[in-house]
């Protein structure tokens, strides 16, 4: 791979694995329990992360992409002293929530082809299932397993939460992903570890607050 290849390459990856790990949160799970992942117009989530930034991702509402409604989330942060905006719109069944568009690392929305299936509900533990962009020009493959549900503290409060792994792979990368979904709030805690290259990945990010109409 040149080194114009090998940078989008990279970049395009952490994209795709900060949108896998810290999913700003969809709307509308059959039956009384809460959503997994809630998506009410107007919500707020401010999460931190090990690195000491802080983010905060809204729900700005309803879009139409081709001929797919989807719900629109916009994420905030400073990232080496620059705001950085990602905008995520995701389509919610009873079975599913996909990513139909996404922001790409250069800034631009880009459409998921096929859409990326971020969790399949409702969550059953050893439940897997895998996506691999149709349209990229490099090897990319995301796969995701439920694991269970566990109890886990973080700056907000304590949660009964359904942990999801994800595993990222690339033609030099590996980066395995846990987040933690809470009942009604959605992702509260994110954690990850990998390689790309010869380069250490690691880190997380945690809910501060969730704010609801």
């Amino acid at each position: 791979m040149g080194t114009v290849l090998g940078t989008v390459y990279r970049a395009l990856l952490v994209a795709l694995v900060v949108a896998v790990a810290s999913p700003p949160v969809a709307q509308v799970v059959a039956g009384p329990a809460p959503s997994l992942f809630p998506l009410v117009t107007g919500a707020v989530w401010t999460r931190k992360t090990d690195e000491g930034t802080e983010s905060a991702t809204k729900v700005v509402g309803p879009k139409t992409v081709g001929t797919v409604r989807c719900i629109v989330t916009e994420r905030k942060a400073v990232e080496r002293g620059r705001e950085r905006i990602d905008r995520t719109c995701y389509q919610v069944t009873a079975a599913e929530v996909l990513v139909i568009e996404w922001t790409s690392p250069r800034g631009g929305l880009q459409v998921s082809t096929p859409p990326r299936p971020v969790m399949k509900l409702p969550p059953r533990a050893g439940q897997a299932w895998s996506w691999s962009p149709a349209d990229s020009a490099f090897e990319l493959k995301i796969t995701s397993k439920w694991i269970g549900e566990e109890t886990i503290k973080v700056a907000a409060r304590t949660y009964k939460a359904w942990k999801l792994q994800t595993v990222t792979t690339g033609e030099d990368s590996e980066i395995t992903a846990y987040t933690w979904y809470a009942p009604g709030v959605g992702a509260v805690r994110t954690e990850r570890k990998g390689f790309r290259g010869d380069r250490q990945i690691s880190g997380w990010s945690e809910l501060v607050s969730y704010k609801a109409p």
